[in-house]
């Protein structure tokens, strides 16, 4: 049991930082939604979770140490019926093939431990491209609301425009 107890939860697991991730447990958005948004930003490819906290690309085939990926984006998904019922959409990239796709893990005290390894291992990238941490790549703003974002912080920084 306690094997099962060492899945990617932040509140058992504290090399998982809550603020990155999102702290309502549903918004009523199903898997195939999300899987769909994903694949109609380009993240169409899939990652497959192994043992070892290794991820395989069923791409180019290629397995590779889960820390060599980079979560582009994070969606947690509780079961509408069952809240153990819970799974984390990863947005990623291949680092190998430069695939872009999504890895489905289990979340939470019912996920298997390879599952809490990978994600833990991976690589948040979340933010870093303009996104709120919690946004799928659907929501990505455009250049004008970019630019828009970036003299705002050069304002806020001290910078004149």
């Amino acid at each position: 049991m306690a094997e099962q107890d060492r899945g990617a939860n932040p509140e058992t697991d504290p090399s998982i930082e809550q603020d990155n991730i999102t702290q309502d447990p549903s918004d009523n958005t199903t898997l195939t939604e999300v899987l769909a948004g994903y694949a109609d930003s380009g993240f169409a490819a899939e990652f497959s979770p192994l043992e070892n906290a290794t991820v395989t690309c069923n791409s180019c085939a290629s397995s590779i140490a889960a820390g060599s990926f980079t979560i582009d984006s994070l969606r947690r998904l509780e079961g509408a019926s069952d809240p153990d019922d819970m799974v984390a959409v990863v947005a990623t990239r291949c680092p190998s093939c430069g695939a872009q796709g999504v890895l489905v893990l289990g979340y939470g005290p019912m996920a298997a431990a390879e599952h809490g390894d990978i994600l833990t291992a991976m690589q948040d990238g979340r933010g870093q491209d303009g996104l709120q941490p919690d946004s799928s790549p659907a929501d990505a703003p455009t250049e004008p609301d970019l630019s828009a974002a970036m003299r705002t912080a050069d304002v806020a920084n001290g910078e004149h425009p």
